[in-house]
């Protein structure tokens, strides 16, 4: 059967209401039942009652939405996701007669890496940048007490350092998110904005999007470029694999050094300024090696 999909008839409009009324259909009722669940098995301010509330929400309002919305769009869900072989440069359907050698998938995967350890330094830097333009005033104080809820809100996920805990929040903070959130921000998102306002200004509103949604304004930066990032792996692979990859190591690189640090939420750098400079080296490297590749097979990855 040929591939269909639905949104290029219906328009931006009618797309972007359809995955609104599906997000807030789904938010209710997962958000709904883990917040049953949760507050009459565990109470809802427990480590467990928050952990499984926590869950059912990044099912309801993240996970499911563009699972259920691109089954109703189109005829492949994961062709309409990208969820493509990663990378798929072998992929027959993308063979083109006297083409240039296609790289190995070791290229890939190396410039990946060198991407993802290179974010951690960055997002160092931008948090630090955070803290220092954030003026001293009521407004902003605001600010600070809401993203405080949200950091308690993880503390209290974390008291735990058992074994079965520690499994448990992988699932919840670093599994659940990375796919939900890429599925949403840059499987569906992105590819709704880029038909309207292009492929740069689709990554950078779909990580807006991304920034927003976190409800941490005083990380917004470091939240924004982390969204940018995860959104040029996506376009320049061609594969909605590259930012699940990427978004789960920061995910589960954050989770593992609370744990390392006793259960306490790591809310401060501790890297030397110098060591953070130098960690953006492979973060460059890796990205001019992702464009070239993109740049050189664009046929095959313009979608």
């Amino acid at each position: 059967m040929s591939y269909t999909d639905k949104t290029l008839k219906w328009g931006h409009a009618r797309s972007a209401m359809t995955l609104f009324f599906i997000t807030v259909a789904s938010l209710v009722f997962f958000g709904g039942i883990g917040l049953t669940f949760a507050n009459t098995t565990y109470g809802i301010t427990s480590p467990k009652g928050m952990r499984w509330f926590q869950f059912s929400v990044s099912l309801g309002l993240f996970l499911m939405p563009p699972l259920i919305f691109s089954q109703i769009a189109t005829s492949n869900p994961a062709r309409f996701l990208q969820l493509v072989y990663l990378p798929s440069y072998g992929s027959p359907t993308h063979s083109r007669k006297n083409a240039e050698k296609l790289p190995s998938a070791f290229q890939t995967y190396t410039a990946l890496a060198m991407v993802c350890i290179g974010a951690f330094f960055a997002i160092d830097l931008l948090a630090q940048l955070n803290q220092y333009i954030v003026p001293n005033n009521s407004y902003f104080q605001g600010l600070k007490d809401q993203e405080a809820l949200v950091i308690d809100s993880l503390k209290t996920l974390l008291k735990d350092t058992s074994s079965l805990a520690l499994l448990a929040n992988a699932v919840v903070l670093v599994l659940v998110p990375a796919f939900g959130e890429e599925f949403f921000f840059r499987g569906v998102l992105q590819k709704m904005f880029n038909r309207s306002i292009g492929i740069r200004g689709a990554i950078l509103a779909s990580a807006a999007c991304f920034a927003v949604a976190h409800q941490q304004p005083l990380s917004f930066i470091p939240l924004l470029f982390m969204g940018v990032l995860l959104g040029y792996t996506k376009y320049w692979t061609g594969s909605l694999w590259a930012p699940i990859i990427l978004h789960s190591i920061n995910n589960g690189f954050a989770l593992l050094s609370s744990y390392s640090a006793g259960g306490e939420l790591q809310t401060e750098s501790t890297i030397a300024l110098g060591w953070s400079m130098l960690g953006l080296v492979p973060l460059i490297l890796g990205i001019v090696w992702l464009r070239s590749i993109r740049i050189k097979h664009s046929t095959w990855l313009d979608q």
